[in-house]
């Protein structure tokens, strides 16, 4: 076991070593210039990395450049993040082709493959109908996912998730789901509860 932590120790200090140039540059530029320059570049290009080595590289990367990302979560192939502010927990796996914007992910949560987590529900202004609805301000907002979650393929989060939820595939999440939730469906709506607890305490 000890042999084990100490060579993934030493891929995660080879990984670090190989991707601190692009995010120094990128940490750099960001400081001058007040916003991500090249983050989103450099996410998509290391996303398209097969295997085990892209895993890590990509770990490594947002490491050192998202707002927090510890060395323990699995970003697989062909994800990326969007957005530098986003806050990644302990233990987060997130699978494949997955797109992740303005977020707070909880520790030990799963994203399946195909998942969208927007920065919000309103990204795009629609005020002005003389100015077409892509020139107009966009509006950032942080989604939250809490702890515990298990985010089934191709669903879209556009709205905070509590702790202890399951969003089932394909569903759309427009609205706040409440912790220890199952919840499906476009728009997703809570079916039932996961805990045992929570579901006696729901029948109290």
């Amino acid at each position: 076991m000890k042999l084990k932590q100490t060579l993934k120790v030493l891929v995660y200090a080879v990984a670090i070593a190989f991707v601190f140039p692009w995010a120094a540059c990128e940490r750099i530029a960001r400081r001058l210039a007040g916003r991500d320059v090249w983050f989103e570049f450099h996410g998509q290009f290391l996303s398209l990395l097969p295997g085990k080595c892209g895993q890590f590289l990509r770990n490594a990367y947002y490491y050192l450049t998202l707002q927090k990302c510890p060395l323990n979560c699995c970003f697989a192939f062909g994800t990326h993040f969007s957005h530098s502010e986003t806050e990644i927990g302990e233990r987060v796996y997130i699978g494949h082709h997955c797109v992740i914007g303005v977020a707070t992910i909880g520790d030990d949560t799963m994203l399946a493959d195909h998942v969208q987590v927007l920065s919000g529900r309103y990204q795009h202004g629609t005020v002005d109908p003389g100015v077409p609805f892509q020139s107009q301000a966009q509006v950032f907002s942080r989604v939250t996912i809490g702890k515990n979650c298990w985010i089934g393929g191709n669903a879209v989060v556009m709205a905070d998730i509590g702790p202890n939820c399951i969003i089932g595939a394909g569903s759309v999440v427009t609205h706040p789901i409440s912790e220890n939730s199952v919840a499906v469906g476009s728009p997703a709506r809570v079916i039932r509860q996961t805990l045992p607890s929570a579901l006696h305490k729901g029948r109290a």
